[in-house]
């Protein structure tokens, strides 16, 4: 087999996802680290990760796995079209061929992956009931050709205008097609590898409450007062969170008698009616309590990093 690189594109920002694709976890893992040991497993070298949005973030999560490195200063401002030309110009003096993948179709099965490395062809592009998919695979010569354009019409526009012969691979996989861009399309994944055996991915969960005599502040006050504050009723929070009037009142009772001042204040009738409202305490609280919580979460995934980074198979 002649000797191939593969280039593993993870620069943009995914702003449907609304997290770090890369980074999210799969299996026992994360889809970055399942990628890059899958095409390890292929022996092809030299391995480039294009990166980009949070590209600190990701080198430091994939630096035990001597991948190279590569990143598009301006992701912001450019297609994927652009972050794979630069994948290719790092790698093309190094191999004859080129393996071009996204980093968010972790579905895709090694088998397939290996059907396509055995196709001698310009271009080797798989396909699944007939709909394009990944990974795409180049010769040095069509890959010199592709990074030549300067259109604005992305890789397809690149193919078009260079007069490159496609060699389509129907694949019996829908993963060649499968990408995470929603939270939707994460979920049916997890859902999707977890009823192949590869069990649900973990990650650590973190629950702070706030103790003085005995504890009296966690996620579900916190929510309380948070809904308070919108809906401008004890009452109407109750039924948002499907509490009883009398368990919320004794919620926010016991707020007040650990902290010794009110936290939330009740506005008498008239032409605009009653209602409730936090006080500037009651602010103060929800706002640090949410701030420690979000600095909290990160801290404990570094230390899940440090621990669990490489899964737990041998």
């Amino acid at each position: 087999m002649k000797k191939t690189g593969a280039v593993l594109v993870a620069a943009g920002l995914s702003s449907r996802m609304k997290d770090f694709k890369p980074m999210l976890p799969y299996g026992d893992s994360t889809i970055a680290l399942h990628m890059v040991d899958m095409i390890q497993q292929m022996k092809l070298y030299p391995v480039v990760v294009v990166t980009g949005y949070r590209a600190a973030d990701l080198e430091a999560h994939l630096f035990h796995t001597g991948v190279r490195f590569v990143k598009n200063e301006r992701y912001q401002d450019t297609e994927m079209f652009d972050s794979v030309v630069l994948g290719i110009k790092n790698v093309m003096e190094e191999c004859e061929r080129m393996m071009i993948m996204p980093v968010d179709i972790p579905a895709i099965r090694t088998e397939t992956i290996r059907q396509a490395l055995m196709v001698d062809a310009e271009m080797v592009r798989t396909r699944y009931h007939g709909e394009p998919g990944h990974p795409i695979i180049l010769s040095r010569e069509t890959a010199e050709k592709l990074c030549g354009y300067t259109g604005d019409g992305g890789l397809r526009g690149a193919m078009e205008h260079s007069g490159i012969t496609i060699t389509d691979l129907e694949v019996d996989d829908p993963g060649v097609r499968w990408d995470v861009d929603t939270p939707e399309e994460y979920y049916k994944l997890i859902e999707w590898n977890y009823s192949q055996g590869a069990g649900y991915p973990i990650r650590p969960q973190i629950r702070i409450r706030l103790t003085a005599n005995e504890p009296f502040f966690g996620p579900g006050t916190c929510e309380l007062l948070e809904q308070i504050e919108e809906t401008g009723s004890i009452r109407e929070a109750c039924i948002r969170m499907n509490l009883s009037y009398s368990k919320g009142s004794k919620m926010i009772r016991l707020i007040d008698s650990q902290l010794g001042f009110p936290v939330v204040r009740r506005k008498c009738g008239g032409l605009g009616g009653g209602g409730s409202e936090l006080t500037e305490s009651g602010r103060r609280l929800v706002k640090s309590y949410r701030a420690m919580e979000e600095e909290l979460e990160v801290k404990t995934d570094e230390i899940y990093k440090k621990y669990y980074e490489k899964g737990f198979k041998n």
